[in-house]
């Protein structure tokens, strides 16, 4: 497939990991993206945060023309029990953005595998956060640093 495909498959070999493949599904994947830069960065994420590839067997990649600030939604674990996370990625960052999302995007599936992070009660470590700014959500703030982190080793 060419990288102006709407939809794309691409199964992820983590020779590193020494652990199955990963299905990795692009929606709408922008042309400046390549598939080799994807693969990279997705598998660069992967063994760093250590996400295991027995439980998590794909990824749903959604790529959104959105407006605005927003760069990226962890979309949760859609079917635990079939090992599917889902991300949505705004097309219209540049693409160091784009990476940079793709990695916090992906800290947010580590937080929920090892029960650090509750997507749907919003919660950290057991305890609810109500009425605080998103910069100030642990969570975030976990996602952002590790983002940071994944980001200058991938480039190194």
């Amino acid at each position: 497939m060419t990288s102006g495909d709407y939809y794309a498959r691409l199964v992820i070999e983590i020779e590193s990991l020494e652990r199955d493949t990963m299905i990795l599904d692009a929606f709408n994947k922008p042309n400046k993206l390549s598939w080799d830069i994807l693969d990279s960065v997705v598998s660069h994420a992967i063994d760093n945060l250590e996400l295991d590839t027995g439980v998590i067997k794909e990824l749903n990649i959604i790529f959104k023309g959105a407006n605005g600030d927003n760069c990226g939604y962890f979309d949760g674990l859609e079917d635990e029990d079939d090992g599917i996370a889902a991300i949505e990625i705004n097309s219209k960052k540049s693409v160091d953005v784009i990476i940079t999302t793709i990695f916090h995007e992906l800290v947010h599936v580590q937080q929920v595998l090892t029960g650090a992070f509750d997507d749907v009660a919003k919660t950290w470590h057991g305890e609810t956060y109500a009425n605080v700014d998103y910069d100030n959500l642990p969570w975030e703030i976990d996602a952002f640093d590790k983002e940071a982190a994944l980001y200058a080793s991938w480039k190194a």
